[in-house]
């Protein structure tokens, strides 16, 4: 397994901004109706471009399973990260339906990007 760096700084830029949004108080937050109707389609989205900027990060010739099971391992706890944090945000409430919809959206870019190698 070898870290390429470039998609390996957009990854760590891209973390970073998921934990900063998930910091914005609740009341802070812009009142969307679409982001409201559709909650579970960005958590969605918003994973599978991790998912997929995870792989990108990993360069190798070959199907690296210690590799890949070190981002399943990781696209299962940044979403419980991500989703704990919200107990300690105002206005903002962890929720475990979030966290799955994550960890699949995360697992999907996944696949998607390992597919198109």
């Amino acid at each position: 397994m070898k870290i390429k760096s470039f998609p390996t700084l957009i990854l760590v830029v891209y973390i970073v901004l998921i934990f900063l949004l998930t910091c914005i108080p609740g009341s802070s937050f812009p009142q969307s109706r679409f982001l409201a109707q559709n909650d579970k389609i960005v958590h969605f989205v918003e994973y599978a471009i991790l998912g997929f900027l995870f792989i990108n990060a990993l360069e190798s010739d070959k199907r690296n399973l210690r590799g890949l099971l070190i981002i399943v391992i990781c696209l299962i706890i940044i979403p419980f990260i991500d989703e704990n944090i919200q107990r300690f945000i105002p206005g903002r409430f962890p929720d475990v339906a979030d966290g799955i919809v994550d960890i699949i959206g995360g697992v999907i870019g996944a696949i998607v990007r390992f597919r198109i190698r």
